[in-house]
C-alpha cells in the first residue's frame, strides 16, 4: 500500500464526490452557548459530519440546532464523557440510522450511492487507566465494528489517546508521516485493532507540517501530541485524499479539530422534504376587528363563486380553499417560538474571542496575548449567561401576565414547558434494538408494527414483511361468533368527539346509525348496503338554523383535521359561510354521498 502524495487543496470540494468528515474532542458542551458556537464553527469550515467526544450530555437522543442535526450518546445520569455526531445540512436527510452504544461509543450510518458509510465515534480511556478498563472498551469496539453492515465503508474516528510512531514493523497499517517516533501502549492497542481488520490509520499517511499533525496541546503550550486519529478499511484507503489538524476553529478546547477529505459518491436520491402544514393563528380572531375583517373577506370570496350550481366535491373544495385563502390573508400562521437568547451580541463576543485566539497561534505571541484571549473568553461566557438569564426572566414575566389574565390553559402549558426542561424533537424513532431510525419509511414501518402489536395483543418481533399475522391461540376452546346485541353494545360504548381513523368515519356515524337501525352484523361481499329503515317517516332536510347551531357548538382549541381547518374558522366565518355549509349539507343529505376529504 503506497502513501499518497501531499495534497494542499484540503478545503476544495468537487461537487458531491468529496466528503469532509471530522473528529473533535470539545471537552464540554455544557456551558451556555456552546452548542450554537460549535454549529457556527462547523458550518463555517463546511464540515459534512463531525464525530464529537466529551460532550458531557446525559442520555441519548437527537437535537436539531440551526442547520445541523446532533446525535448524541451519553451517560445515563452523570455528565461525563459522551460521544456523538454533528451532521451538516448536506447529509441530514441521508442518515439511515444512529446506534448509541454507551458514553464512549456510537455509530451512525450514511446513505451513499455504491457503498453506504458506517462511522464509529470512539473515545478510549487514557493511558493512566488500568488494562481491564481498556480491554473492556476495545472488546465493545470490536462488537460494534462487527455489527456494521458487511459491505459498508467503515470509518473509525475519535480521540484515541494513542500516540502512533514511525516504526516500520507495522507495515501498511501505519503511515510514515506521524508526529511521534515511538508508539505508546494505547497506540499499540489501536494498531492491533486496525491490523486485525485490514484497516489503515490514515492520520499518519499524509505529509504535513508538525503544527498540522498535532491534535492536542498541553496547558503550558509546550507539549503537543497526535492522539486523534481517522481509521478506515484498507479496501477504501485510497478514497482518503487528506487528513490534517485545523488550528483555526475554536470551541475552548485543548484539542484541534481533525478533518479528513474522502472521495465518495453520496446518494443522489434524497428523501423528499415533507411539506408541513402550518397552523393558523386563530387567537387573532379574539379581536373583533380581525374577526370582522376575516368574515368580510371570506363572504366576498364565497359570494363570487358559490351562486352557481356545483357538485358536492366542487362545492366543498371551493369552501375549504376560500377558508384557507381568507385565513392566510387576515390572520396568517402561527410562528414557532424558539429560544433566541443567543443573539447577535453573543455572536459578536464569540467573534472577538475567536480573533484573540487566532492571534495566539502566531509564533510571536506573548503572555499578554494569552491573557487577552482568556479575558475575552470569560467575557463571552458572561454575556451568554446574562442573555440566558434575561430570557428566563422574560418567560417568568409572561407567566405572571397569563396568571393575571386568567388564561389557565396557556399558563399551565408554559409552566409545564419550563419545569420539564429541554426535550428533543421527535425527528427519529427508536427500534427494538435501541437504534435510532431517522428516514421516513423506517419510522412508518416501526409505527405500523407497534400498532399492529397493540391491536393483536402480542408483540411481533421477527415477523417478515408480508407474512400473515399469527392466529390467536384459544387452547382449542370454541369461541362463538359475536351476536347482534354484543355488536350493538360495543357501538353504543364508542366515545364521541374523537379523531376519525384512516377511513375518515367518526364514532358518531356508527352510533347514530345504530339509533336508526342501520347496523349490519354479517354483510355479504359485493352486496349493496341496506337502506336506512325510518318506518316510512319523511326525514326533513336540515334547515339554516340547525346548521348555525351546529357550527356554534364546535369546540375551540382543538386540533384541525387532515384539511388543516380549525373549528374557529367556521365559527367566525359569518352568515355567508353558514349559507354555503347549509347548501353543502343539503346536497350531501339528498345525494347520500360525502366528499373524499
Amino acid at each position: 500500500m503506497r502513501d499518497p502524495p501531499f495534497d494542499d487543496n484540503h478545503g476544495k470540494r468537487i461537487k458531491d464526490y468529496d466528503l469532509r468528515a471530522c473528529t473533535w474532542n470539545v471537552r464540554s458542551l455544557n456551558w451556555e452557548g456552546a452548542t450554537a458556537q460549535l454549529v457556527d464553527v462547523l458550518v463555517k469550515i463546511k464540515a459534512d459530519i463531525t464525530a464529537v467526544q466529551e460532550m458531557r450530555w446525559t442520555a441519548q437522543g437527537q437535537r436539531r440546532v440551526g442547520l445541523c442535526d446532533i446525535y448524541y450518546s451519553g451517560h445515563i445520569k452523570e455528565r461525563k464523557f459522551g460521544v456523538g455526531f454533528v451532521v451538516g445540512e448536506r447529509l441530514r436527510r441521508l442518515v439511515l440510522s444512529f446506534t448509541p452504544e454507551n458514553e464512549r461509543l456510537a455509530t451512525i450510518r450514511i446513505k451513499a450511492r455504491f457503498f453506504n458509510i458506517s462511522l464509529i465515534c470512539a473515545h478510549p480511556p487514557i493511558e493512566e487507566k488500568d488494562d481491564v478498563t481498556k480491554d473492556d472498551f476495545y472488546e465493545c469496539l470490536e462488537r460494534t465494528y462487527e455489527r456494521c453492515t458487511r459491505h459498508d465503508v467503515k470509518i473509525v474516528l475519535g480521540d484515541f489517546n494513542a500516540r502512533v510512531g514511525k516504526e516500520g514493523i507495522f507495515g501498511t497499517t501505519v503511515g510514515k508521516f506521524g508526529l511521534h517516533e515511538e508508539t505508546s501502549p494505547n497506540g499499540l492497542r489501536l494498531i492491533d485493532f486496525a491490523g486485525a481488520r485490514n484497516m489503515a490509520i490514515c492520520s499518519t499517511r499524509f505529509q504535513h507540517k508538525k503544527i498540522h499533525q498535532a491534535t492536542w496541546l498541553s496547558p503550558d503550550r509546550k507539549t503537543s501530541n497526535q492522539i486523534d486519529h481517522v481509521v478506515i478499511d484498507g479496501r477504501h484507503v485510497s478514497s482518503v485524499l487528506d487528513v490534517r489538524a485545523l488550528r483555526g476553529p475554536n470551541i475552548d478546547s485543548d484539542h484541534y479539530i481533525v478533518a479528513a477529505k474522502i472521495r465518495t459518491r453520496l446518494c443522489a436520491a434524497k428523501n423528499a422534504r415533507q411539506q408541513t402544514q402550518g397552523r393558523f393563528d386563530v387567537e387573532k380572531l379574539q379581536s373583533q376587528q380581525t374577526a370582522e375583517r376575516f368574515s368580510t373577506r371570506l363572504a366576498l370570496l364565497l359570494s363570487e363563486s358559490t351562486r352557481q350550481q356545483l357538485g358536492i366535491r366542487e362545492l366543498w373544495d371551493g369552501i375549504s380553499n376560500y377558508l384557507r385563502t381568507a385565513a392566510t390573508e387576515t390572520i396568517g400562521f402561527r410562528k414557532v417560538q424558539k429560544n433566541s437568547w443567543y443573539d447577535e451580541e453573543c455572536r459578536v463576543a464569540a467573534e472577538r474571542k475567536q480573533a484573540a485566539y487566532l492571534a495566539t497561534l502566531r509564533s510571536t505571541t506573548t503572555r499578554a496575548g494569552w491573557d487577552r484571549y482568556r479575558e475575552l473568553k470569560r467575557e463571552a461566557r458572561r454575556i451568554c449567561r446574562q442573555k440566558k438569564k434575561e430570557a428566563e426572566m422574560r418567560e417568568y414575566e409572561k407567566l405572571d401576565k397569563l396568571a393575571d389574565r386568567g388564561n389557565a390553559r396557556k399558563f399551565y402549558e408554559k409552566m409545564r414547558r419550563i419545569t420539564e426542561g429541554f426535550k428533543t424533537g421527535a425527528y427519529s424513532c427508536r427500534t427494538p434494538q435501541s437504534d435510532l431510525a431517522t428516514d421516513a419509511q423506517s419510522i412508518l414501518k416501526l409505527w405500523r408494527e407497534h400498532f399492529s402489536s397493540l391491536m393483536n395483543g402480542s408483540v411481533r418481533t421477527t415477523a417478515g414483511d408480508g407474512e400473515p399475522d399469527t392466529p390467536i391461540d384459544d387452547d382449542g376452546a370454541g369461541v362463538p361468533l359475536p351476536d347482534h346485541e354484543e355488536v350493538r353494545i360495543a357501538i353504543a360504548r364508542l366515545k364521541n368527539i374523537k379523531a376519525a381513523g384512516a377511513d375518515g368515519l367518526p364514532a358518531e356515524l356508527f352510533k347514530y346509525g345504530l339509533m336508526n337501525g342501520s347496523v349490519r352484523t354479517t354483510p355479504g361481499e359485493g352486496q349493496p348496503d341496506t337502506p336506512i329503515d325510518d318506518d316510512g317517516a319523511g326525514v326533513p332536510l336540515p334547515d339554516h338554523e340547525e346548521v348555525r347551531i351546529a357550527i356554534a357548538r364546535l369546540k375551540n382549541i382543538k386540533a384541525a383535521g387532515a384539511d388543516g381547518l380549525p373549528a374557529e374558522l367556521f365559527k367566525y366565518g359569518g352568515e355567508e359561510l353558514i349559507r354555503c355549509m347549509h347548501q353543502l349539507l343539503c346536497k350531501i343529505w339528498s345525494d347520500e354521498s360525502m366528499p373524499n376529504d
